[in-house]
């Protein structure tokens, strides 16, 4: 069974065959959760990116030039104090 040390700062090193057997990578995130008074389990935390894709939107996006151009023309309609119409 894996072991590591706990530092006088709480830290500790994820043994390398666990961060294998878990996929982690350098500087990823990872959850605790603790079970019963002497357990805990460890997973890779989701990322923002990971969870994006799980809500579908029906407005079909218009691409990155239609969206500054819309961003531009808000601005500008904004500082000339013109109403949106």
């Amino acid at each position: 069974m894996p072991t590591s040390t706990i530092t006088d700062k709480g830290q500790t090193t994820v043994p390398l065959e666990i961060r294998r057997a878990l996929g982690l990578k350098p500087r990823q995130r990872i959850e605790w959760e603790q079970r019963g008074a002497d357990a805990a389990v460890i997973r890779p935390a989701r990322s923002v990116s990971v969870l994006a894709g799980r809500f579908k939107s029906k407005v079909r996006y218009p691409g990155l030039k239609r969206e500054k151009r819309a961003a531009v023309e808000a601005w500008s309609r904004e500082t000339r104090g013109e109403e949106r119409k």
